[in-house]
């Protein structure tokens, strides 16, 4: 690696089979001190599954599988195919909707509380990508006791399992808004 590299070192997927049915969550969390790419990956395969559509928010997992095909190139054509199913909602969200609370910024942050205002990073003990990278960096590196071992490892898997969720909720509320604006032009309500 290089400096600056960022590690994959936690995922999150909530699966959703159909619009309406039952959430499944799987989750990945290195928590010792050894390189957790190929079990990130690994392991991430095997929870996405071959088919369906991945929602995303913005470059940054596309950016991590990128480096990670190059980091286990026998991941490659694995990694090439799950980004061929990412689906970007950002670009959906600022190119069709703004919400004053957005207070002009269209990151995750500020678009989830305006258009999901039920889901919310305030009071999480790991409320952002820094967080996480600084609470992981003492849950692998420091002779920490376990309790707190373990907070910082639930904190973690909140935040991250947050973010999906997250994804599920937005998904979710943009159908909304395409079903009631498809009703009211075409139904004239």
């Amino acid at each position: 690696m290089r400096p600056f590299d960022q590690l994959p070192f936690q995922w999150s997927v909530h699966v959703q089979q159909q619009p309406d049915s039952e959430l499944e969550h799987y989750e990945f969390l290195a928590t010792d001190n050894s390189d957790p790419r190929r079990e990130f990956i690994h392991s991430l395969c095997g929870a996405l599954g071959e088919s369906g559509s991945i929602a995303v928010y913005a470059a940054f997992e596309s950016q991590r599988l990128t480096e990670l095909a190059a980091w286990l190139p026998e991941f490659s054509e694995q990694t090439k195919r799950i980004r061929g199913r990412l689906w970007d909602l950002l670009p959906i969200v600022r190119d069709n909707l703004y919400h004053p609370q957005f207070a002009g910024s269209y990151s995750l942050k500020s678009v989830l509380p305006a258009l999901v205002p039920e889901l919310t990073y305030e009071g999480m003990t790991v409320a952002n990508g820094q967080d996480a990278g600084v609470a992981w960096e003492r849950l692998i590196r420091r002779n920490l006791e376990q309790t707190e071992r373990e907070c910082i490892r639930e904190a973690l898997l909140d935040y991250c399992g947050q973010d999906t969720l997250a994804m599920v909720k937005l998904v979710a509320k943009l159908r909304s808004i395409s079903t009631n604006l498809y009703d009211a032009v075409n139904h004239g309500s």
